[in-house]
């Protein structure tokens, strides 16, 4: 059965979800949370895309993120092939560090940002990460302890987050505080403590705590979470299609190699001349996000092997 198209637009709201292939780690040690944290802070503001919570763990991460201009799909491939780039150079593997595609889940912001706040911010606790709230207020590898301590990334809108919780600073986060802990106590209700797991779905979360019976019935749609209304409400939101569909890849080599005045022959030729090397890395960026393409193909377009195209997103992520 084929994939469903992703639903996204211009300041949307996306509850996503990163995994390693075969549940592998995907971070190693704080090298590597560090590089993934200083990627992120890179691309979402090259993007204008806003993260409100995000928590990594050894074998995925979380995060809730409003996309920018250029929608999600463009963010999170440009986020996910730097880092498994420099991942697989470090570590000295070759082959795929995530599991399939990222999964993406359109949200209704009313109804649930200060749910999904919550439960993204408290995946460190439920992984055995950190053993109780005051761990998870200085682990630095969370939103959370940016949150409750007042210190905010540029790219990590922590004011936004607090609004939703109080209209001063010192109140919003004693509200937001509290939020968390109810949760945690919510869970353990009636001295029946259930298991921490770390890959619950929103949704099992809010039945485990009895919250979901507050909310409108959601959407059998499983790319979105909301309810009914907020589903028949999307086309005039404007769903971003996944990549512009009126040009085929093809088309796309052939625009710009006439642009840079070089014959396609020359590009799949492989030659390294400056102009056609420049259109070749351009090449390389654009049709990387282009529905379906392989890195095979993508090699065979721009005249190079698949190394070769992975020595040119190498440079792009060091650079």
């Amino acid at each position: 059965m084929p994939r469903k198209a992703r639903l996204d637009a211009e300041g949307a709201i996306h509850h996503v979800i990163v995994r390693g292939i075969e549940q592998r780690r995907i971070f190693d040690d704080d090298g590597d949370r560090r590089h993934f944290i200083s990627r992120l802070a890179t691309v979402a503001v090259e993007t204008q895309t806003t993260v409100y919570a995000w928590a990594l763990l050894p074998n995925h991460a979380h995060a809730l993120i409003r996309s920018g201009p250029l929608g999600i799909s463009k963010f999170m491939r440009r986020l996910l092939t730097g880092y498994a780039v420099y991942y697989n150079r470090r570590h000295d593997r070759q082959g795929y560090l995530f599991q399939n595609r990222y999964k993406s889940i359109l949200c209704e912001e009313e109804a649930y940002f200060r749910e999904l706040i919550r439960y993204i911010h408290l995946n460190p606790l439920r992984a055995g990460l950190v053993d109780d709230m005051t761990a998870l207020s200085s682990y630095p590898w969370c939103g959370h302890a940016f949150i409750v301590n007042g210190s905010e990334y540029p790219w990590h809108d922590v004011s936004f987050v607090l609004s939703r919780f109080g209209e001063k600073g010192g109140e919003a986060r004693r509200q937001y505080r509290e939020f968390l802990e109810r949760g945690i106590r919510e869970e353990t209700a009636g001295g029946k403590k259930r298991k921490w797991k770390s890959d619950w779905s929103l949704l099992e979360w809010l039945r485990s705590i009895g919250r979901a019976d507050d909310l409108e019935e959601t959407s059998g749609d499983n790319r979105v979470l909301g309810g009914e209304g907020f589903v028949r409400g999307l086309p005039s939101r404007g769903h971003r299609p996944t990549e512009p569909a009126a040009r085929s890849p093809e088309e796309r080599v052939r625009e710009r190699c006439e642009e840079a005045g070089i014959s396609m022959l020359e590009l799949a030729s492989g030659s390294r001349r400056a102009s056609v090397t420049e259109v070749r890395v351009r090449l390389v960026f654009e049709l990387l996000n282009h529905p379906g393409m392989t890195l095979t193909n993508l090699a065979r377009l721009v005249g190079v092997t698949r190394t070769g195209v992975y020595k040119i997103l190498e440079r792009k992520a060091g650079a």
